[in-house]
Protein backbone atom coordinates (compact mmCIF):
# COMPACT_ATOMS: atom_id res chain seq x y z
CA UNK A 1 0.00 0.00 0.00
CA UNK A 2 1.34 3.61 -1.00
CA UNK A 3 0.23 7.17 0.55
CA UNK A 4 0.86 10.21 -1.66
CA UNK A 5 3.47 12.71 -1.08
CA UNK A 6 0.91 15.43 -2.72
CA UNK A 7 3.28 16.43 -5.71
CA UNK A 8 2.37 14.44 -8.07
CA UNK A 9 5.73 14.25 -10.25
CA UNK A 10 7.11 12.70 -7.03
CA UNK A 11 4.90 10.57 -6.94
CA UNK A 12 5.35 9.31 -10.42
CA UNK A 13 8.98 9.01 -9.85
CA UNK A 14 7.95 6.77 -6.85
CA UNK A 15 6.13 4.45 -8.97
CA UNK A 16 2.66 5.95 -7.10
CA UNK A 17 3.82 6.96 -3.32
CA UNK A 18 5.60 5.87 -0.38
CA UNK A 19 5.31 2.85 1.03
CA UNK A 20 2.53 2.58 4.53
CA UNK A 21 4.46 2.71 7.51
CA UNK A 22 7.62 3.70 6.11
CA UNK A 23 9.94 6.23 8.20
CA UNK A 24 11.33 8.71 6.15
CA UNK A 25 14.06 11.41 6.43
CA UNK A 26 13.38 14.65 4.19
CA UNK A 27 17.30 15.69 4.66
CA UNK A 28 17.76 19.44 3.03
CA UNK A 29 19.77 22.72 3.44
CA UNK A 30 16.88 25.61 4.62
CA UNK A 31 14.79 27.75 1.92
CA UNK A 32 14.84 25.37 -1.24
CA UNK A 33 11.32 23.31 0.04
CA UNK A 34 11.93 21.48 2.96
CA UNK A 35 8.96 23.22 4.43
CA UNK A 36 6.63 22.82 1.17
CA UNK A 37 7.31 19.26 1.09
CA UNK A 38 6.22 18.25 4.64
CA UNK A 39 3.12 20.66 4.19
CA UNK A 40 2.16 19.16 0.77
CA UNK A 41 2.93 15.74 2.64
CA UNK A 42 0.19 16.53 5.23
CA UNK A 43 -2.40 17.88 3.01
CA UNK A 44 -1.96 14.93 1.13
CA UNK A 45 -3.02 13.03 4.38
CA UNK A 46 -6.00 15.32 5.13
CA UNK A 47 -7.28 14.46 1.88
CA UNK A 48 -7.06 10.67 2.34
CA UNK A 49 -8.76 11.14 5.79
CA UNK A 50 -5.87 10.22 7.59
CA UNK A 51 -4.69 11.54 10.83
CA UNK A 52 -2.22 14.50 10.95
CA UNK A 53 0.37 14.57 13.95
CA UNK A 54 2.43 17.70 14.01
CA UNK A 55 6.10 17.44 16.08
CA UNK A 56 7.04 21.29 16.08
CA UNK A 57 10.46 22.72 17.72
CA UNK A 58 11.10 25.21 15.48
CA UNK A 59 7.82 26.92 15.01
CA UNK A 60 4.39 27.07 17.38
CA UNK A 61 1.95 25.32 16.17
CA UNK A 62 -0.17 28.59 15.33
CA UNK A 63 2.26 29.37 13.08
CA UNK A 64 2.49 25.58 11.52
CA UNK A 65 -1.35 26.31 10.99
CA UNK A 66 -1.05 29.46 9.43
CA UNK A 67 1.20 27.94 7.06
CA UNK A 68 -1.05 24.82 6.49
CA UNK A 69 -3.76 27.29 5.62
CA UNK A 70 -1.66 28.59 2.60
CA UNK A 71 -1.81 24.85 1.26
CA UNK A 72 -5.27 24.01 2.52
CA UNK A 73 -7.42 26.50 2.61
CA UNK A 74 -10.22 24.36 5.05
CA UNK A 75 -7.53 23.08 7.59
CA UNK A 76 -9.38 24.68 10.23
CA UNK A 77 -12.35 22.22 8.97
CA UNK A 78 -10.06 19.39 9.36
CA UNK A 79 -8.76 20.61 12.79
CA UNK A 80 -12.69 20.31 13.85
CA UNK A 81 -13.21 16.73 12.86
CA UNK A 82 -10.36 15.97 15.28
CA UNK A 83 -7.75 15.12 12.10
CA UNK A 84 -4.92 16.80 13.33
CA UNK A 85 -2.43 17.31 16.67
CA UNK A 86 0.02 19.35 17.74
CA UNK A 87 3.24 18.58 19.93
CA UNK A 88 4.82 22.04 20.19
CA UNK A 89 7.92 21.37 21.79
CA UNK A 90 9.12 25.27 20.37
CA UNK A 91 6.58 27.34 21.89
CA UNK A 92 7.54 26.86 26.11
CA UNK A 93 11.32 27.71 25.12
CA UNK A 94 10.20 31.31 24.31
CA UNK A 95 7.82 31.46 26.62
CA UNK A 96 4.71 31.51 24.16
CA UNK A 97 1.61 29.42 24.78
CA UNK A 98 -1.68 29.77 22.84
CA UNK A 99 -4.57 27.42 24.18
CA UNK A 100 -6.35 25.32 22.04
CA UNK A 101 -8.03 22.01 22.67
CA UNK A 102 -5.54 20.17 19.87
CA UNK A 103 -1.81 21.05 21.00
CA UNK A 104 -0.17 19.31 23.55
CA UNK A 105 2.69 21.25 24.91
CA UNK A 106 6.35 19.23 25.79
CA UNK A 107 8.52 22.19 27.86
CA UNK A 108 11.83 21.73 26.61
CA UNK A 109 13.65 19.55 23.58
CA UNK A 110 15.45 17.90 25.98
CA UNK A 111 12.40 15.95 27.32
CA UNK A 112 12.04 13.22 24.69
CA UNK A 113 10.02 11.01 26.90
CA UNK A 114 7.50 13.40 27.35
CA UNK A 115 7.78 13.70 23.38
CA UNK A 116 7.26 10.21 22.59
CA UNK A 117 4.19 9.76 24.94
CA UNK A 118 2.36 12.73 24.05
CA UNK A 119 2.52 11.01 20.26
CA UNK A 120 1.06 8.02 21.19
CA UNK A 121 -1.23 9.95 23.49
CA UNK A 122 -2.47 11.64 20.09
CA UNK A 123 -2.47 8.61 18.15
CA UNK A 124 -5.11 7.20 21.12
CA UNK A 125 -7.19 9.95 21.07
CA UNK A 126 -7.31 9.91 17.21
CA UNK A 127 -10.04 7.93 15.45
CA UNK A 128 -8.40 7.70 12.13
CA UNK A 129 -7.36 4.34 11.11
CA UNK A 130 -4.16 5.40 9.64
CA UNK A 131 -2.04 8.70 10.33
CA UNK A 132 1.22 10.80 9.39
CA UNK A 133 3.53 12.25 11.50
CA UNK A 134 5.20 15.04 10.78
CA UNK A 135 8.36 15.27 12.87
CA UNK A 136 10.00 19.44 12.39
CA UNK A 137 12.52 18.90 13.10
CA UNK A 138 15.51 16.36 14.64
CA UNK A 139 17.92 18.89 14.02
CA UNK A 140 16.80 20.94 16.93
CA UNK A 141 17.03 17.43 19.15
CA UNK A 142 20.35 16.54 18.22
CA UNK A 143 21.80 21.05 19.05
CA UNK A 144 20.46 20.41 22.54
CA UNK A 145 21.68 16.91 23.04
CA UNK A 146 23.15 14.34 21.24
CA UNK A 147 23.01 12.71 18.32
CA UNK A 148 23.22 9.23 20.07
CA UNK A 149 20.48 10.03 22.53
CA UNK A 150 18.50 11.40 19.80
CA UNK A 151 19.33 7.92 17.70
CA UNK A 152 18.20 5.68 20.38
CA UNK A 153 14.71 7.88 20.73
CA UNK A 154 14.05 7.84 17.28
CA UNK A 155 15.06 4.18 16.96
CA UNK A 156 11.98 3.20 19.59
CA UNK A 157 9.99 5.76 17.94
CA UNK A 158 9.68 4.54 14.73
CA UNK A 159 9.25 1.45 15.41
CA UNK A 160 6.14 2.41 17.51
CA UNK A 161 4.45 4.71 14.81
CA UNK A 162 5.10 1.77 12.72
CA UNK A 163 2.97 -0.25 15.19
CA UNK A 164 0.59 2.38 15.18
CA UNK A 165 -0.62 2.65 11.38
CA UNK A 166 1.63 5.70 11.02
CA UNK A 167 3.77 6.94 8.23
CA UNK A 168 6.25 9.10 9.60
CA UNK A 169 8.59 11.79 8.37
CA UNK A 170 11.38 13.74 9.62
CA UNK A 171 12.94 16.57 8.73
CA UNK A 172 16.50 17.30 9.07
CA UNK A 173 18.64 20.34 8.10
CA UNK A 174 21.82 19.75 5.66
CA UNK A 175 24.92 21.45 6.93
CA UNK A 176 24.23 21.57 10.81
CA UNK A 177 25.40 18.36 11.72
CA UNK A 178 28.55 16.32 10.92
CA UNK A 179 28.59 13.39 8.50
CA UNK A 180 28.53 10.40 10.81
CA UNK A 181 25.68 12.29 12.85
CA UNK A 182 23.89 12.07 9.47
CA UNK A 183 24.60 8.50 8.42
CA UNK A 184 23.48 7.33 11.96
CA UNK A 185 20.28 9.12 11.53
CA UNK A 186 19.72 7.73 7.95
CA UNK A 187 20.98 4.24 9.37
CA UNK A 188 16.98 3.99 11.21
CA UNK A 189 15.35 4.88 7.99
CA UNK A 190 12.88 3.00 5.52
CA UNK A 191 14.20 5.95 3.11
CA UNK A 192 15.67 9.76 2.37
CA UNK A 193 14.20 12.69 0.21
CA UNK A 194 17.47 14.60 -0.32
CA UNK A 195 17.09 17.96 -1.91
CA UNK A 196 20.52 20.38 -2.51
CA UNK A 197 21.17 23.26 -4.27
CA UNK A 198 23.69 22.55 -6.84
CA UNK A 199 24.74 24.88 -9.73
CA UNK A 200 22.50 27.12 -9.31
CA UNK A 201 20.05 24.32 -9.41
CA UNK A 202 17.53 23.24 -7.08
CA UNK A 203 17.94 19.34 -6.99
CA UNK A 204 16.19 16.25 -5.16
CA UNK A 205 16.93 12.31 -5.15
CA UNK A 206 15.18 9.48 -3.59
CA UNK A 207 17.04 6.57 -1.53
CA UNK A 208 14.95 3.57 -0.40
CA UNK A 209 11.26 4.37 0.02
CA UNK A 210 10.19 1.13 -1.93
CA UNK A 211 10.60 1.22 -5.56
CA UNK A 212 11.92 4.58 -7.56
CA UNK A 213 12.02 5.23 -11.22
CA UNK A 214 15.48 6.83 -10.43
CA UNK A 215 17.84 6.96 -7.97
CA UNK A 216 19.84 10.17 -9.20
CA UNK A 217 19.48 14.04 -8.69
CA UNK A 218 16.25 15.34 -10.15
CA UNK A 219 15.62 19.47 -11.36
CA UNK A 220 12.97 20.88 -9.34
CA UNK A 221 11.75 24.31 -9.49
CA UNK A 222 9.85 26.23 -6.55
CA UNK A 223 6.48 28.35 -7.21
CA UNK A 224 5.00 29.88 -4.17
CA UNK A 225 3.43 26.53 -2.42
CA UNK A 226 4.46 23.75 -5.18
CA UNK A 227 7.54 21.79 -5.67
CA UNK A 228 7.53 21.03 -9.23
CA UNK A 229 9.73 18.03 -10.96
CA UNK A 230 11.04 19.05 -14.45
CA UNK A 231 11.32 16.86 -17.55
CA UNK A 232 11.03 13.25 -17.56
CA UNK A 233 12.59 10.63 -15.84
CA UNK A 234 15.36 9.04 -18.23
CA UNK A 235 18.11 7.28 -17.21
CA UNK A 236 18.01 8.70 -14.04
CA UNK A 237 18.49 12.28 -15.61
CA UNK A 238 15.54 15.17 -16.89
CA UNK A 239 15.37 15.07 -20.38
Amino acid sequence: MLIKTGIDRLDELLKGGIPFRSNVLIYANPFIGKDILMKRIASAGLENNEGIIFVLTDRSFGEMREEMMTVVPNFKEYENKGLIRYIDVYSPTVELKEESKWVTYVESPVNRERIAYSIMQAHKEMEQEKHRLIFDSISTLIVYSDAKAVFRFLQVLSGTCKRMNTTSFFSMTRGMHEEIEVQTIKHLMDGVIELREHEARYQLRVQGCGEALSRHWIDYLLEENEIRLTGAFRMGRVA
